[in-house]
């Protein structure tokens, strides 16, 4: 019988509530800690959750022997330095998206984690849930690809704090934050995962004060066709995202959390393709990264992440994003 695998968490945002809360849905994983830079905001996170263990320092994390792996939910800042030092001391990790800022970043993770023999992988939904499946499945019936259009656009709850002075972390760039770094990631890895990595990347970005992005288009160019990716930190989008074919197109509800997809076929005919998770969304990620812990190869998902990196590598330095500024 296998034993279950014990985790931490680093972070206390509403994601890694979902996280924890997602969890419960899957066999054989266990909350077992909480990191925090003090006692009290850990133990108060811990004790919402039922989880047992509290470190104040990473190396006391590091060094516990009961905790298998680690979800970093962090400042995107933070991703790379934790999880190098989580992975060389023999513990896995899930990282939140974006799990690296550049090629090289997301190189030295993953060497750390080659090294250490242990597992790394980001969390990015879609990637694991149904429906990334289900759209595999319709692209067929609509022919060649010849354009898709990956929309995330999503009024942040801080931006009005923001228009009126007050300097949140969301809006601040020396965290790695930004239009691109916190929600156009969801559009880049859509593309890679059904598309694979461009050939050429271009675009605009608009910036706001404090030389942060607010919103951005990317242009990616693939040999029969084009993807474009439209996303917001300062406005809201009521339009589904698309793949368009010769003979159709798919509308997706949401690149983030995608649940509800439409083929609409050319001539009239439209078909409704409920591809909800049974589970809670997170647990999907967590079921494929507990299995290659236990030995299962799915280099795949790696391989999706480093090429949205490249992408977002490539965009970042084009447009000028720049979060040393």
């Amino acid at each position: 019988m296998k034993k279950d695998l014990t985790f931490a968490v680093i972070g206390r945002n509403f994601v890694a509530d979902w996280l924890i809360e997602a969890s419960r849905a899957v066999n054989g994983i266990r909350l077992r800690g909480v990191y925090s830079r003090k006692e009290e905001t850990g133990r108060a996170f811990a004790d919402k959750h039922g989880a047992d263990r509290v470190y104040t320092s990473l190396d006391a994390l590091c060094r516990d022997p009961d905790i298998d792996f680690v979800y970093v939910a962090s400042p995107n800042v933070c991703h790379e330095e934790q999880s190098v030092k989580l992975l060389s001391f023999g513990k896995h990790v899930l990282c939140e998206k974006p799990a690296a800022a550049s090629v090289e970043s997301l190189n030295r993770i993953l060497s750390a984690a080659e090294r250490s023999g242990t597992v790394f992988m980001e969390a990015m939904v879609p990637a694991h849930t149904p429906a990334l499946h289900a759209i595999r499945e319709l692209i067929p019936k609509i022919g060649p690809v010849r354009r898709a259009a990956f929309t995330f656009c999503q009024y942040s709850s801080r931006y009005d704090a923001f228009k009126n002075g007050v300097l949140e972390n969301a809006f601040v760039p020396e965290l790695h934050n930004g239009a691109l770094m916190d929600i156009g990631v969801y559009c880049v890895h859509m593309a890679v995962m059904l598309f694979g990595v461009p050939q050429s990347v271009s675009g605009e970005t608009l910036f706001l004060p404090k030389s942060i992005d607010g919103e951005g288009t990317l242009l990616l160019k693939y040999p029969d066709m084009l993807a474009e990716l439209i996303y917001s930190k300062i406005t809201d989008s009521v339009l589904p995202s698309q793949i368009q074919g010769e003979r159709g197109s798919i509308l997706i509800d949401s690149v983030s959390r995608p649940k509800k997809l439409t083929l609409a076929l050319r001539g009239g005919e439209r078909v409704e393709v409920d591809a909800s998770p049974a589970l809670p969304d997170m647990a999907y990620e967590l079921i494929d990264f507990a299995a290659q812990i236990r030995g299962e190869k799915m280099p795949r998902f790696n391989q999706w992440t480093a090429g949205a990196v490249s992408i977002i590598d490539t965009a970042r330095n084009k447009l000028g994003i720049k979060f040393n500024i």
